[in-house]
């Protein structure tokens, strides 16, 4: 039966494939007359699994082509999938009729609620928690309740990679027998004292909830930290990998340079974990900070242009996470030259139907207020609630242009003056350069 099921997959993937679609179908559809079909795959001893609430994708990215690069067989969830379906999927296209997986290396993706029903199946040697952040509230509810799901599958005997520099992530670290291994960055000259931010992850001592107390900050509450009781020991623990340097996209690893797709922070701290992993597993250092640099630019987080001899900057983010806007607002505050900022998106959600708006309010929109801005160009199905949320946080009225759509914005987009900053939700990305093209 094994057989004839996963035949049957491979058939379905095949034809999926042939129509550009199918990252979770395979999957689901042996899942129909097997519901334990995962438990039918033999997995190499090198399983990666990288979670979290954002930068997954794009670690994974990492990990897996620079494995390639070094001459690696690997299988993973390029399309996307990160469900239970999207990683028997992969696992499918990968493995020979008897179930056997052939590659030397398994590299996944995986969405946070979805940990605790994989993980004890696969067994993974490695796992990566990029971080844990609000996001998406009807469905993730609340940091404390991810980090309680992604422990459920977690065992002693796989090996976990930590930010150092964010406290919340330290909750994986408690009380625990795994081989942990840190990654942070030291202070960069794009690093401050005071606080910038309201509504951070994790503001107290994950062990006596006593004020974290600063050195500095990277963002948000990643920085140097330690607890302000003097009687509790937590503080940021030590780091097995870390960036000394960062200037002109290119940080310093261990003596070693690489240079970066982009210059956004959240792009330093994706690099720096998979370089952890790459650097664990043995592999030569030289060699992975050559192949990082020569990886293939992604252009669909981040993208940088000149149009009318002016810079855009296109940074994509995710609806429902305050942090993934935050990362622009900081990009954008630290530009001190005129600039003009698009907000928008088409949807908030595509898993329910109403429009859940509180994270909005935790987005540090105060960071613009004393810029200097030509006007603010918000579009689409929220723009008013966008543009309330930018009075409430003392923006200038009169620089804030509302529009249907970003084609609607066309004429003020071309009145407008300064480098622009295109703050978006990814499936406005594409209008919004098409924009770009049209005003040429």
């Amino acid at each position: 039966m094994k057989y004839i099921l996963i035949l049957m997959g491979k058939i379905v993937a095949f034809l999926c494939k042939l129509i550009g679609r199918g990252s979770n179908f395979p999957g689901e559809f042996v899942s129909i007359f097997d519901k334990n079909i995962l438990k039918k795959f033999r997995l190499p001893k090198k399983v990666i699994v990288v979670t979290g609430s954002s930068g997954k994708g794009s670690t994974t990215r990492i990990i897996a082509n620079v494995y390639k690069m070094f001459g690696f067989k690997v299988a993973y969830n390029k399309e996307g999938g990160n469900q239970t379906a999207g990683v028997i999927t992969t696992l499918l296209k990968n493995c020979t009729l008897g179930g056997k997986v052939k590659t030397d290396v398994v590299v996944l993706e995986m969405d946070e609620r979805y940990i605790k029903y994989v993980l004890p199946i696969i067994n993974p040697s490695d796992v990566v928690i990029t971080n844990i952040t609000r996001d998406q509230p009807p469905r993730q509810r609340h940091t404390d309740f991810i980090t309680s799901e992604i422990k459920k599958g977690l065992s002693e005997n796989m090996h976990l990679y930590l930010n150092a520099d964010d406290p919340g992530i330290q909750k994986f670290a408690l009380n625990v027998k795994n081989k942990i291994t840190y990654y942070g960055i030291s202070k960069l000259k794009t690093s401050y004292k005071n606080n910038l931010f309201v509504a951070l992850n994790s503001p107290r001592c994950i062990k006596c909830h006593s004020k974290l107390n600063y050195d500095f900050y990277h963002i948000e509450d990643l920085g140097n930290f330690k607890c302000s009781n003097d009687k509790c020991d937590f503080k940021t623990p030590k780091k097995d990998y870390e960036v000394t340097d960062f200037k002109d996209k290119t940080i310093t690893i261990e003596k070693n340079k690489i240079i970066l797709e982009n210059d956004m922070l959240y792009n330093i701290y994706n690099t720096l974990a998979a370089y952890s992993v790459l650097r664990e597993a043995g592999l030569d250092k030289n060699k992975i900070c050559e192949y990082i640099s020569n990886l293939n630019k992604d252009k669909k987080i981040f993208n940088r242009y000149t149009l009318n001899d002016r810079e855009v900057f296109v940074l994509n983010n995710k609806c429902e996470n305050s942090s993934t806007y935050n990362q622009s607002m900081l990009y954008t505050y630290n530009d001190k030259g005129k600039k003009t900022i698009v907000i928008g998106w088409q949807e908030i959600s595509r898993r329910y139907l109403w429009d859940e708006l509180s994270w909005l309010y935790d987005v540090q929109f105060e960071l613009l207020s004393d810029q200097d801005i030509d006007s603010i160009i918000v579009a689409g199905p929220q723009r008013y609630d966008i543009a309330v949320r930018l009075k409430y946080a003392k923006i200038d009225e009169k620089k804030i242009k509302i529009h249907n759509d970003l084609y609607d914005a066309k004429e003020d987009l071309l009145k407008s003056k300064g480098s622009i900053y295109a703050i978006l939700n990814f499936d406005y990305v594409n209008d919004f350069n098409r924009v770009m093209e049209d005003l040429k």
